[in-house]
């Protein structure tokens, strides 16, 4: 009985399905596509009979339907859909085609990546750049900082402040979404976040009105891992480094017809130092002056693990529900060695002399969890998702000091020591949730897109400080360094655009209105500020064709930046007595009217991308150092009237032969800072400029991979001064082994020491000069191991009547 039903089974198996469409899909140069999508649609009724992947050689095989007419669509990322008719095919007829090579995406998704060149590691279109972080060996084992400075016209200076062509205003999401992690301009992720759990980081540098206008610069979004590919895969990396780093990385997936499911740990720890040198120049009288010089030595020990998880059902291949989760908890310990010495004009006589003990843990806890629908309508004509995100982090900062008073040999004063303790808790809190919907009209080539949204953020601060009282022996609190803040946020926003294309021609223009609220409060003084904003935000991308491999674009857009919490919250930091901070609630928003320029040219052999921009700003927040008589300074911000940037972009990517590519970027733009308030001396103009470059060599039959990163940052101009961030060189070799699922990485950052942070800051009657350097060389070795089986057979569920689509 078992007999007969196996070849009933084999029998009926060959009945009307012994055909079969193979083929191979290459790239718009000619190379091979891996994991290409291959769909066969019904002529009659559009919908999807079967369907298959590419597999690593572009090869792709189409089984599993009836003998009819058909015709097939391929679908793969960064590239125009390609639909493809074939001749009816009958019955056990097996039809090989020529390759079919696709052409780059020249879609409506102005701000996309069109006209894209790849590096592999870089994609680079003229106003979006997609940097993926798996190809770049040189981040393996690094942290986001490392990834973040290999990318075009990005800086991260040395409190991990974010930058995008030279203005630190900028606003970042993570997965497309604001998060708690990345506030404080991201200075949370360096904690948390390792390399490996990173797999692209996208930068948008004029945006659309489909994105919130906050940020002066643009927008960097850093996309997670996750799986797409039917089957299971995964991965387990681990790297050691001197001086005490070490990371583990393991990542699994497993993906059927209706269910992908993913999951991503990460953990790293690095010890590491941190010094700093100041030297502050005072006029006393006109041939008179003081120097007060800080000299600091301390360790930097940091430690995170982090958590992805996340599912996505497929009700059928239009309707698809996500959710995800990513956690992180972060550690880091800094102590520091801080002596100041006050000296008269020849800096040989000691006025005062004291020195600073200080030990400062820290431990950040963050959840994101997300919730998403998306539709698909018939033909691919449009699609609908609602996403709903809730971010919540909370910081449990400490603080411990001593601080000793010398005499000017550096010997113990009779005085009895200053012993303070600092206790602060931060709470953060962010809600998202937006619905956006889009349609084409593919009668006159249009694209209509709308959608609304609404972001309410809250924090916390509570700080108490104590001093021992050295009667006594207990700790007294300070109530000049105590204080309790609360800030509220709320921003409600629609968006519409349109945009056509006209043979050569595409445009696209578009709104968004915003009503936003903002509430900082110090609750312990009783300081209370309720800001408003009604703002309509315009934006205006053109694009025209030349030809197949050229293309121009112009556009426009109206931006907000917004003050954060931390700017506005007008408490006064007494950690370094002599070197306050604090924010200021009087700040206002600043505006922003940036406009861009951008040509491509694209070929086999030699990508090239340039922009020229303009951004005029007014109300321009910035940190500003302000100076007292008594040799304190204060950090704090201010709005500086108008600032003017007028700035260059160039993008070469370079690829002669198959084993050797190199990627060329250079930026630069001239600053000019305007400010007629009474009193401060904020006007300043100057070029910045920088360049970076990434060149890898393949040998032995691609088996090895040789990779040279080299980044110059010229000094850029602040309304008070300059700041330089030193360049440095890294150098990486990998060995791929086992069909290259086995990776041996061994790399060397800063090969000559010399990456650091400069400040030069000059204003009427005083001088500052600061330096600063961090553990930057290392020796790095990590291993790495693909496993897993992914099926490169594609089967899509279908809803029977009226079904398929991409």
């Amino acid at each position: 009985m078992r007999a007969a039903f196996s070849v009933l089974f084999i029998t009926l198996s060959f009945i009307g399905y012994g055909q079969s469409i193979s083929g191979k899909i290459l790239d718009a140069d000619g190379k091979t596509i891996e994991y290409a999508t291959v769909r066969l649609f019904k002529d009659s009724d559009s919908t999807v009979a079967s369907g298959a992947v590419t597999d690593s050689t572009g090869n792709f095989l189409v089984t599993e339907f009836e003998s009819g007419d058909y015709y097939l669509k391929i679908t793969f990322a960064g590239h125009e859909p390609m639909f493809y008719d074939l001749k009816p095919i009958g019955e056990d007829e097996d039809l090989t085609l020529d390759p079919i090579q696709l052409v780059l995406d020249k879609t409506l998704e102005l701000e996309g990546v069109v006209a894209v060149g790849s590096l592999d590691v870089l994609k680079a279109g003229i106003d979006k750049k997609i940097y993926n972080t798996s190809e770049d060996i040189s981040v393996r084992g690094g942290s986001v900082e490392d990834v973040l400075n290999n990318i075009p016209s990005i800086e991260v200076d040395q409190d991990g402040n974010i930058s995008l062509r030279g203005d630190g205003n900028v606003t970042i999401l993570i997965d497309g979404r604001p998060s708690a992690l990345a506030m404080g301009n991201g200075q949370n992720l360096l904690d948390v976040i390792p390399a490996n759990s990173i797999e692209r980081i996208e930068v948008v540098t004029n945006p659309s009105a489909r994105y919130d206008p906050d940020g002066t610069s643009g927008i960097i979004n850093i996309v997670l891992k996750k799986n797409k590919v039917k089957g299971s895969s995964g991965l387990i990396s681990a790297t050691g480094a001197t001086g005490n780093l070490y990371e583990a990385n393991l990542a699994y997936a497993y993906r059927a017809n209706k269910v992908n499911v993913f999951g991503n740990y990460s953990f790293n720890y690095r010890d590491g130092y941190r010094n700093r040198y100041s030297d502050i120049e005072k006029d006393i009288t006109e041939d008179s002056v003081t120097n007060f010089i800080q000299e600091r030595e301390g360790t930097d020990h940091r430690m995170g693990n982090t958590v992805v998880l996340g599912m996505d059902y497929y009700f059928n291949d239009r309707n698809t529900i996500s959710f995800s989760g990513t956690g992180s908890l972060g550690d880091r310990i800094r102590t520091g060695d801080l002596e100041s010495t006050l000296y008269t004009d020849d800096t040989t006589t000691v006025i005062d002399k004291w020195n600073r003990i200080s030990e400062d843990p820290r431990q950040r806890k963050n959840m994101d969890a997300n919730l998403n629908f998306k539709r698909v309508f018939n033909e691919d004509m449009g699609e609908w998702s609602i996403n709903l995100n809730q971010s919540i982090g909370s910081s449990d900062i400490k603080g411990f000091y001593t601080q000793r008073y010398l005499d000017s040999n550096g010997e113990s004063l009779p005085i009895a020591d200053l012993e303070q303790r600092l206790a602060n808790d931060e709470y953060r809190q962010i809600t998202t949730a937006q619905s956006d919907f889009s349609y084409v009209f593919e009668k006159i080539r249009g694209r209509m897109e709308a959608g609304v949204k609404t972001i309410q953020s809250y924090e916390s601060l509570n700080t108490v400080s104590e001093t021992r009282d050295t009667l006594s022996g207990e700790y007294i609190e300070d109530t000049l360094a105590n204080y309790e803040y609360s800030y509220t946020a709320s921003v409600t926003s629609g968006y519409l655009i349109f945009g056509q294309e006209r043979k050569k021609f595409k445009y696209q223009v578009g709104l968004r209105p915003e009503y936003a609220t903002q509430e900082p409060n110090l609750i312990s003084e009783g300081l209370e500020q309720h800001l408003y904003y009604f703002n309509i935000f315009p934006s205006a991308h053109i694009k025209y064709d030349f030809s197949d491999v050229s293309e121009a674009s112009i556009s426009y857009s109206r931006r907000i930046n917004r003050p954060s919490s931390r700017e506005l919250n007008p408490f006064t930091s007494y950690a370094d007595p002599f070197n306050l901070h604090a924010g200021n609630p009087f700040l206002e928003p600043e505006y922003i009217d940036s406009y861009d320029l951008g040509y491509s040219f694209t070929k086999k052999k030699f990508i090239m991308t340039l922009s020229v921009f303009y951004r005029n700003t007014t109300n321009v927040i910035n940190r500003v150092r302000v100076y007292y008589d008594n040799n304190v300074s204060k950090l704090t911000w201010g709005n500086i009237d108008r600032s003017e940037s007028t700035g260059f972009e160039g993008v070469f990517i370079v690829k002669p032969v198959d084993w050797f590519k190199s990627t060329i970027s250079i930026n630069g733009n001239f600053q000019n800072y305007y400010d007629d308030s009474p009193g401060n001396d904020w006007n300043n103009s100057g070029v910045n400029w920088g360049a970076k470059a990434i060149t890898s060599i393949d040998f032995w039959k691609k088996t090895s991979s040789f990779q040279i990163n080299y980044r110059y940052t010229a000094p850029w101009v602040t309304p008070q001064g300059k700041v330089q961030r030193r360049p440095g060189l890294d150098l990486s070799l990998e060995r791929r082994l086992m069909d290259k699922k086995l990776s041996l990485v061994f790399k060397v950052t800063d090969v000559f020491n010399r990456k650091g942070f400069t400040v030069w800051l000059d204003r009427e009657g005083v001088s500052q000069y600061q330096e600063f350097k961090w553990l930057t060389r290392r020796f790095y070795l990590t291993v790495s191991y693909k496993f897993g089986n992914l099926d490169k057979k594609l089967k899509i569920p279908t809803e029977g009547e009226g079904g398929g689509g991409d």
